[in-house]
């Protein structure tokens, strides 16, 4: 097994330092330009904005580490998307037999030394991986994704300005429905940081209804798919913002409560 590992190392590795080589200094064979219509269109665009360079220079060092044994599992996976996109070029859109043929001998041997070196990847394949100094209780699924359980004042506040952080970013930078969908979509981590924290606060997450229910309403005229009338529409507007801000500096000023054990005793005061 390990021979043979070592054998499709080198030969993948030796393939894609000379495909990025042949690109930049050699051109001992024509690259491949497409014969369908949209395989064309694809490559034409790669070159003229000059990400086809980007992708060759990509397959020159990876290639060398591959071909030499130096971070060989990090260099497969940033290779990958590569051979993905090779791929996809060629059998989706190009057609043609020997292309397709390379392509998917390519992507292939990609895969198979991902596999061989697996056991490399395994602290990156953790379903709930948490970054430095991060604990469950302060990690993402926590915060955003699980209704259960409390959030604390000191976890709430910087969830709570990275929230907003990404609701400005779409409303300011990005614009139109698509921002509108996406922020109506943050609504859900949102009401869950919420939930969590009036848990903390000893207060029941039944009382976010009424910010919902009014920021529902907003979107709703955002979207236009309800009119009540230019006044009305901007006062139920801003009433949502308003009530939603409350319900914010609620959270980041209220104190929690303590939490019983089994037998009722306060286990810790939380802030």
């Amino acid at each position: 097994m390990k021979h043979l590992v070592f054998v499709g190392r080198l030969v993948f590795g030796a393939w894609m330092l000379v495909n990025g080589a042949n690109h930049f200094f050699l051109s001992f064979w024509p690259e491949p330009i497409g014969h369908e219509p949209l395989a064309v269109q694809l490559m034409a665009a790669l070159v003229h904005s000059r990400l086809f360079d980007v992708a060759m220079a990509v397959q020159l060092v990876t290639g060398a580490l591959i071909l030499t044994g130096v971070f060989v599992p990090v260099a497969l996976c940033v290779v990958m998307p590569i051979s993905t996109c090779a791929l996809y070029w060629s059998v989706i859109l190009d057609h043609q037999a020997l292309g397709a043929v390379f392509a998917i001998v390519a992507f292939a041997l990609n895969g198979l030394l991902m596999l061989a070196y697996i056991d490399y990847y395994k602290g990156a394949l953790q379903k709930r991986a948490l970054a430095s100094g991060e604990t469950v209780r302060g990690s993402f699924d926590s915060l955003f994704a699980s209704p259960r359980g409390r959030t604390s004042r000191e976890q709430f506040v910087p969830a709570l300005i990275t929230l907003v952080a990404v609701v400005v970013l779409y409303a300011f930078l990005v614009r139109g429905r698509t921002a509108q969908w996406c922020m109506l979509a943050l609504m859900i981590p949102g009401v869950i940081l919420h939930m969590r924290r009036l848990h903390d606060m000893g207060r029941s997450a039944w009382l976010l209804l009424i910010p919902g229910a009014l920021m529902l309403v907003a979107f709703a005229i955002w979207l236009q798919f309800l009119e009540f009338g230019s006044q009305l529409d901007a006062a139920l507007t801003w009433a949502a913002i308003g009530v939603a801000v409350g319900f914010a500096l609620w959270g980041c000023l209220g104190k929690g409560q303590p939490q019983a054990n089994t037998y009722g005793a306060p286990l810790t005061v939380q802030s």
